[in-house]
Formats: C-alpha cells, structure tokens, sequence
C-alpha cells in the first residue's frame, strides 16, 4: 500500500518510522474520551483493542488526563499489556515487549475556535474563507455589520449586537482585504478597523474594574501595508496577523493561521491539555481534521467517492472525498446529541425533529430530553423513545451538514461508500436503524454501499498518519470499513399511477433468484449477508432513474456483496418527502421501518 494519508491542516515534515510495531490512539470528546490499541498482526497493522470513558475536562476532575488515564487502564486491562509505569508510558523496543512506540491524540473537547470574519472582500471572498477553514474545527460567524452609534447607548440594535457576540465569546477575527488595490480599498479598511475597536471597547466596558481585557487576534488577508495600517488602526487592543491575500493558491497560509488560533485559544484552555499534550508523539489535530484525511485516503485507495458522517456529542462532521483527492468537508461545531442538541432543535425547529418520530411526543417532552442531554453529556438513551429522539436529532444533524450553504455535498454523484462512524451509529440496537438514518438524512441517489465503523476508529486514525501513513491506512481498510452493512439502490423520478418505480432480480451464487416490483414511495429489502454474493438486475420505469439516466436498465458486471443488511431497494423519491398529516406520515414511517425489520 503506497498511498499515504492525507491530513490537511496538520503540520508536516514527520517521517514515517519504519520500527513502529505499536500505537496508542486516543480521542477526547466532549463527552467520552475513547483509546485504541493498534499493533501488527500477521505483517500487517490492526484493531488490537478499544474502550471509551467519560471525558474528564470538567468538574470534579477538571484535568483531561483523569479520562485519558482511565481509557489507558482499561487498555491494560482488555489486552493484558502494560503500557505506563510510575504514571509515564513505557517506550516500546526491541528488547521490552510492553508499552508503545507512539501515541497520537485527537481532540473535539473544548468545541471550536469560534471566528467572526468582516472586512472589505469578505463578502465576495466568502467561499475562499470558507475554504479555508475547511477540515478544521472552526465556527465562522460574519461580523456584525450594524455600525457604531455617534452617541453611547443611542442605538438599541447596536447594543443586541454587542450583546450577540459577547455570548458568541469569538476567539478572533477574520478581516479580508479588499481584493482591489487603490485609495477606495484603504478607506473601506480603515473603516473596518473603526468598527472593530468599537465593538471591542463596548465588549470591554462590561468587565469587571481593574480585570484585564483579553487580548482578541486578528488575522488579516491582503497586502503588508494594509496589515500595518489595521494594526495601526486597531492601537494595542488587538494583534494583527498578516497573510497573503486570499486565492485558490494561498489558502493553506489561512488554514495554518486558524489551526495555530485552534491550539492556542481553545485546546491550551482545556485544563490537563498540556499534560494531554505531552504524552502525543506529534502534535494533536481535530476530529474534523482527522476525519477529512481518512476519507482522502479512502476515496483515493479505491478510487470511489466516498461519503464519511460522524455525529457526536457536540458536533456533527460529515466528509466527501472524491476518487481524485478532493474533498468538501462540512463541519457544524456546535451540533450534536448530546450538548449540542439544544443547537439542533433551535436550529432546526422542533417539528422537524418530531417528524421522525413513529409514536406522538409533544414538543415540551422533545425539550426535557434534549435540556437533560444538554446537562448531563454522559448519558445514554434509556428507552426506545429517548432513542427514537437521539435517531431524530441525528437525521436532522446530518441534513443540515449535507445541505449547508455553498456546500458542495450535494454535488457529489454518484456517492459510492457511505460510512457512518461515532457514537449514534457504534450503540444502535439493530444495524437496520443505523442504515436507515444515513439514508434518511444523505438521500443518496443510484447504487451505494453502507459501512458501519463499529469500533469508531476511522475518526481517531487521521492523528496516527502524522506518526506512520502505513499504519493508518492499514487499520482503516482493515478496521474502519470491516462492518458491511450492504447496498442501496435509490431511485428517483417520477411513474405513472399504480406503475411500479423499478423490477429487480438477484440472482444468487446458488441458482437461487429473487424477483420484486417496487412501488413508487417504498422500501424493499432482499436477503444478500455478509460473504454471499448475487448478480443484479434493475429495469426502472421510463421516467426512474437508477443513477444512469431515466430509464436506464442496468445488469452488474461484478457480483454483489452483502451485509448485516442486505440491499435494500430505496424507491421513495428524491428529495425525500414526508406526509404533512401526523397520522399518514406516522403510518409511512413504521412501513419503512417494517420493509426494513427495525423495532424501536
């Protein structure tokens, strides 16, 4: 396997050691912090062990490697390896059969760095700034664009303003110059560092007497002489730093300087961080960032285009890679099922959370569940309606990362691999539940295969291509796409009345053949488990479209594998519609939960 690991955002330069035999991984959430034990097997890097504990960053502990300790020791325990002694990890050699020969750390703790972006060509560099930003774990947020009143306290809209980015708590700001040089940039410039200060003065007059202000950096795009005058401009009460202007070619100067703000503002705030820190053999990099490197090397290892959904306890990423190493990566920080589910329904709305629900919830038991999960990270659903619910936020989760503005995910057809990783998708009761979010939520289109990364490894594996390339590729084709779950045929157009949408034939290894009409608006699920294999066959209706075209027939070339699914056909539309009625839409639910065999 030749092709290393690509991990944007982290820093480069460090060689792949050809003696690495052991690794140790671990992931600090906002809520669990998971380990993993990774060692060659046979001449080739695998999944020796992995467990989860809670994250300990907050009260009583406050100490981040109370929780990275505890994961440790269950590692010790499960693999009957030591791995630390006196409270220091043991260093593997050749001649010491115990510990590891390197250790590298993925953080989500502690959320995102938080940016609020403004200056003359934010506007129409908006998509470069995004870009920039992409496979990091950053929230931009645009500047406020109310100006500062003449007299104090004359403006009620400033004042809501002020008040929205003192909640926002920004770790800094982006200021984009004006991509047209000339006297008419300079004053658009001067009048953004106005704007600015003034914000920052009103943010600082609500401090306590005699606590210092904190100082809030900037990061600026455009010319030196531009940069000198924000500074200039801005007095001491920021620090300016000067990049090249934005372009295709300069992005990489912009998601440095946000990754180095990442570090610096959010992850050394973490109290144990930097004790975390000096146990990693490389520097850490995000679960955005690790995630956005597996898939790369996926998409590239296969040549397919892949699509990777992680949903968390606060925040929710998901990844598109392309078989030529591109990727569009939509990270939503502030998102998840756990603390992050109050950001979902305010998001979203609760009625389109209660939309996927098989049975009535009010909207003030959606809000109970939601607060206690807001309150108490640690918890797990603990009766099928609280898992329903935790179902619900995840579908909406994830639509709302695959229709994101100036998102690309949606042009990224067809989509070959769906793989599904984190907590939501690793503790599903039946692996049916977790087939049907992805589909629910990414509405893929065509032929597409579903993989479940039951050990939640593929998220953790970007950090171990920064100690040795080989060894996370190697584990991430080994371990991270081991649970097939099977594959989907999605059809969308439309048929006449009482015309069926597709006929499918599976004709199985053994002679066997399987022969279904699907109607327009259902699901069908066909028999084909993990190691068996059948040749298929679609004839679509003149105006259905099986990703070929309308009408396109289709007869594989290659056998399909199966899974703990099987293939399911999908045959309900795209977009998705669901039944306005309560009743009506209650009733298709549970049909598409019976074609698939799911109980809640």
């Amino acid at each position: 396997m030749g092709t290393a690991m690509s991990t944007p955002g982290s820093r480069a330069g460090t060689p792949a050691s050809s003696t690495v035999r052991t690794l140790l991984v671990v992931d600090c959430g906002s809520a669990f912090t998971k380990a993993a034990l990774l060692a060659q097997v046979d001449g080739q890097f695998r999944l020796l062990a992995a467990t989860q504990v809670p994250t300990t960053e907050a009260p009583p502990h406050a100490d981040l490697t109370h929780g990275i300790a505890a994961a440790i020791a269950d590692l010790e325990r499960i693999h009957g390896r030591p791995l630390r002694h006196d409270g220091q990890m043991i260093k593997a050699s050749a001649n010491h059969p115990d510990g590891v020969d390197g250790v590298s750390l993925v953080m989500s703790a502690g959320g995102p760095v938080r940016l609020l972006t403004t200056g003359p060509g934010h506007q129409a560099l908006a998509a470069l700034v995004r870009k920039g930003a992409s496979g990091l774990f950053a929230a931009l947020e645009p500047f406020p664009d109310v100006a500062p009143p003449r007299r104090w306290g004359s403006s009620r809209e400033w004042a809501q303003e002020v008040e929205r980015i003192s909640a926002l708590q920004p770790h800094g700001v982006v200021v984009v110059g004006n991509s047209a040089a000339g006297q008419h940039g300079r004053a658009d410039l001067t009048q953004t560092a106005r704007t600015i200060a003034a914000y920052i003065d009103a943010l600082n007059a609500d401090l306590p007497e005699r606590t210092a202000a904190p100082a809030i950096p900037v990061i600026f795009t455009g010319s030196r002489d531009d940069a000198d005058d924000l500074q200039q401009a801005l007095a001491r009460r920021v620090t300016v730093r000067g990049i090249d202007s934005l372009a295709p070619g300069s992005l990489g100067q912009l998601n440095q300087a946000i990754a180095n703000l990442y570090e610096n503002k959010v992850l050394r705030a973490i109290p144990g961080y930097e004790s975390a820190r000096a146990l990693a053999t490389v520097p850490p990099v995000s679960v955005a960032t690790s995630l956005t490197g597996v898939m790369r090397y996926l998409g590239q290892r296969y040549q397919m285009n892949v699509i990777g959904v992680d949903v968390g306890a606060s925040s929710t990423v998901v990844v598109g890679a392309t078989a030529q190493g591109g990727f569009v990566p939509c990270v939503l920080p502030e998102l998840g099922v756990g603390p992050g589910a109050g950001a979902i329904v305010r998001r979203v709305g609760a009625a389109n959370v209660l939309r996927w629900l098989l049975e009535p919830v009010s909207e003030g038991q959606l809000r109970d569940y939601v607060l206690g999960r807001m309150i108490r990270p640690g918890l797990i659903p603990s009766s099928a309606r609280e898992l329903e619910i935790e179902h619900a936020l995840a579908r909406e989760a994830i639509l709302c990362a695959a229709t994101a503005p100036d998102g690309a995910l949606e042009g990224l057809r067809p989509v070959d691999v769906i793989l599904g990783t984190g907590g939501v998708f690793a503790h599903v009761a039946q692996p049916e539940q977790a087939a049907l979010i992805l589909l629910d939520a990414l509405q893929p289109r065509g032929i597409t295969s579903l993989v479940l990364d039951v050990a939640q490894i593929t998220s953790m594996l970007g950090g171990v291509a920064g100690i040795n390339p080989t060894v996370a590729g190697e584990v991430a084709e080994g371990d991270a796409v081991s649970a097939r779950l099977g594959s989907v045929v999605s059809t969308s157009g439309a048929t006449s009345y009482g015309q069926a949408a597709v006929r499918v034939s599976l004709e199985y290894a053994d002679g066997r053949r399987s022969i279904v009409e699907v109607m327009p608006g259902t699901m069908v699920r066909l028999p084909l488990g993990p190691g068996e294999r059948g040749m298929l066959s679609l004839l679509p209706a003149p105006m259905v479209d099986i990703g070929l075209g309308p009408g396109q027939q289709a007869r594989a070339s290659d056998a399909l594998e199966g899974g703990l699914v099987g293939l399911v056909i999908d045959a309900r539309g795209r977009p998705l519609s669901l039944p306005a009625e309560l009743e009506k839409r209650q009733a298709k639910l549970r049909e598409w939960h019976q074609a698939l065999g799911i109980t809640y």
